[in-house]
């Protein structure tokens, strides 16, 4: 019998800048094991990302919003007006991690549309994300999301250039209300 397990999502602000570093570090060295180069995610600093963290949300732009189970800080997600709206109608999911030890719950679906709540109500009416190509489990959980594969890329991460996947949601209101 699996316990249902209970995460309270809110928006983060400076003094989380240290538990998000901790998932920062800690999400990316379980996410792009084999997939970025080992010696990057080693190096990964929690408290270069505090530092980080805390610069980001002291800025109003990105709407960053944390996942609190008991033992702490499990997860998060950030977005902002996408950097390739001219029309600042469309909103880009910059970032989204959960622990693996929280997967499998509901809570990346759940700060996935959190996020796209926030920002339809700041007038966004279509969302993007963009994934490492290799990253396969977040593709596949884009595409259970509804995401339509539209465009591919190239991002320079950890020294490496790394090819990478547009999903985009057009009618975030409609996506929402489905």
């Amino acid at each position: 019998m699996q316990r249902e397990l209970t995460y309270a999502i809110a928006p983060a602000g400076p003094s989380d800048a240290a538990a998000l570093a901790r998932v920062h570090v800690d999400a990316w060295r379980e996410t792009y094991a084999g997939i970025l180069p080992s010696v990057y995610l080693e190096r990964m600093s929690s408290a270069l990302h505090e530092h980080r963290w805390r610069q980001r949300l002291l800025s109003t732009r990105e709407a960053t919003l944390a996942a609190e189970g008991h033992k702490g800080l499990v997860g998060y997600v950030s977005a902002e007006r996408s950097r390739r709206s001219r029309t600042g109608v469309e909103a880009e999911v910059t970032t989204l991690y959960v622990l693996r030890a929280a997967q499998g719950h509901g809570l990346g679906r759940e700060l996935f549309t959190a996020a796209a709540r926030v920002m339809a109500a700041r007038g966004a009416t279509s969302l993007v994300v963009w994934v490492l190509r290799d990253n396969l489990k977040a593709r596949g959980f884009y595409e259970r999301m509804g995401g339509r594969r539209e465009d591919v890329g190239n991002e320079y991460v950890g020294g490496a250039v790394v090819a990478s996947v547009l999903y985009r949601w057009p009618d975030l209101q409609g996506w929402l209300a489905a």
